[in-house]
């Protein structure tokens, strides 16, 4: 297991900055590679929010690709491609891993479907009569074997091999990917307001938001369920008050003629695991 970047004294905070972002990253890192995200997705994905966050927090608008490139770290071709309409020819989501290139090429390419437009099931390996699944993973790389991207394919559920030796892609795939969709949304709202409020805190000389948590590492498996259903109780208390509050807030600004134009979340969260001392 990798060690995260060690916290330096207080003379040079760069260390301790580093270590806790590691430690923020990890989980957002785990979820990349459940899903099939190689790193070259996120590596693009980052340069993006590196100059849109200098553009919105450190520059005005028409900020020189120079001012950017100091802010970023960026050379200034780099900031050139992603400032202009050009960036947009190459979106991280088009730098696909290799499984979910094979998938999308075994999906839309006609070589690959039969008749009536599905993928075709393919054997594993080729008998030199027909195309097998190891013929679509060369046709696609060669740099990694046949039997590593059917693992990967298996693994985040786009492909099953039966005990014939036929690999089909898995049509439920795609319900999968929608319902998982839904679940990013509430994902990516609550942590980015999460994080907002926090790093906001840590620049500002008098923290303006409410930011705290209750922590114990001395408690049974029964007792972190019993704490489990306290907390949604509290939880569903604190929502429903909040929203009547709310509501009452809205309707007094309206009666007074006060601008609305200002948005709040207010959230609250659970998390137990066991500790890493006593992990196997």
């Amino acid at each position: 297991m990798t060690a995260l970047p060690p916290q330096d004294s207080e003379g040079n905070p760069t260390g301790s900055l580093l270590a806790t972002v590691a430690r923020l990253l990890a989980p957002v890192v785990r979820l990349l590679i459940a899903r099939g995200v190689p790193y070259q997705v996120a590596s693009e994905l980052l340069k993006r929010v590196y100059v849109e966050s200098a553009q919105r927090h450190f520059a005005d608008e028409d900020a020189t690709g120079t001012r950017l490139s100091l802010l970023t770290g960026l050379n200034r071709k780099e900031i050139r491609r992603l400032t202009t309409e050009a960036a947009n020819e190459k979106r991280p989501e088009d730098i696909a891993s290799f499984a979910s290139a094979t998938h999308a090429v075994w999906s839309s390419v006609r070589r690959w479907r039969d008749r009536d437009g599905n993928p075709k099931p393919l054997p594993r390996r080729s008998d030199g009569r027909q195309l097998s699944f190891d013929d679509l993973v060369r046709s696609i790389t060669l740099d990694h074997r046949p039997a590593a991207v059917l693992e990967e394919l298996t693994r985040l559920g786009y492909a099953t091999e039966d005990d014939e030796g036929i690999v089909r892609l898995n049509p439920a795939a795609f319900l999968t990917q929608q319902s998982f969709a839904d679940r990013l949304l509430p994902l990516g709202e609550n942590l980015e307001d999460h994080a907002n409020a926090a790093v906001a805190n840590v620049l500002a000389e008098q923290p303006p938001f409410l930011e705290r948590s209750v922590f114990s590492d001395e408690l049974s498996a029964e007792a972190v369920a019993q704490l489990a259903r306290a907390a949604r109780t509290q939880w569903q208390r604190v929502h429903d008050e909040t929203i009547a509050q709310a509501i009452a807030a809205e309707e007094a600004d309206i009666t007074a003629g006060r601008k609305g134009d200002m948005r709040i979340r207010v959230g609250m969260y659970f998390y137990a695991e066991k500790k890493k001392d006593e992990e196997a």
